[in-house]
């Protein structure tokens, strides 16, 4: 019952809704946006790439950007809901690609850590970064196959399918996700990043 429930939310794929302006996705929009940023603010987008949401680097990082974010942002995507998770985990996807993949490799290399069920506090920020954090924590070689797979590719099907044993010995004992395959894939992407900037001391 409980794997039934983990494929079908891994399997969920990527919500059909457009933003306000029905010209993209709001996926798309993040990423156009946080690439953007990316040039604008490349110290801050690695700081909250790199940091957990709610830490004082996070915060701190999330206001000094909120002038690049709004310089970035289009007439048509202003009314645009950019969810932070979504944009720190296009930032950390981005990073982790760079440089013909090295970090990424990097990410495939670490240790596992022994999954742990996360406890639920009231952010739901909080507590998706620390689903995701002891998912990627305990399988990081599908994890990081997941992020270097295509999005909606055949690759990146198998690579959700695999993180579904880790994923059971995360999430708490009948906790509902609400959670699509792309918010699952940046999740993951900033997990992977955040524990290289952990051991690299960044």
């Amino acid at each position: 019952m409980m794997m039934g429930a983990i494929a079908g939310f891994l399997l969920s794929g990527m919500p059909a809704t457009n933003d306000a302006s029905g010209l993209m996705s709001r996926v798309d929009a993040t990423r156009s946006i946080a690439a953007c940023v990316l040039k604008r603010d490349r110290t801050d987008a690695i700081a909250i790439a790199g940091s957990e949401p709610a830490t004082p680097r996070f915060d701190k990082a999330a206001g000094r950007i909120d002038a690049p974010l709004t310089a970035c942002l289009d007439p048509d995507m202003r009314s645009l809901l950019i969810r932070i998770n979504d944009l720190r985990g296009v930032f950390a996807e981005t990073l982790l690609k760079e440089a013909d993949g090295g970090a990424l490799a990097r990410a495939r290399a670490l240790p596992v850590i022994p999954p742990r069920r996360i406890e639920l506090g009231k952010s739901q920020v909080a507590n998706d970064a620390a689903l995701f954090r002891c998912v990627a924590g305990a399988d990081p070689q599908r994890a990081a196959s997941l992020v270097e797979a295509a999005p909606g590719s055949v690759e990146e099907a198998s690579a959700f399918r695999g993180l579904s044993p880790a994923l059971q010995s995360c999430v708490p004992a009948n906790a509902a996700m609400q959670l699509k395959a792309f918010q699952v894939r940046l999740l993951v992407a900033a997990s992977l990043y955040g524990r290289l900037a952990d051991l690299s001391g960044a």
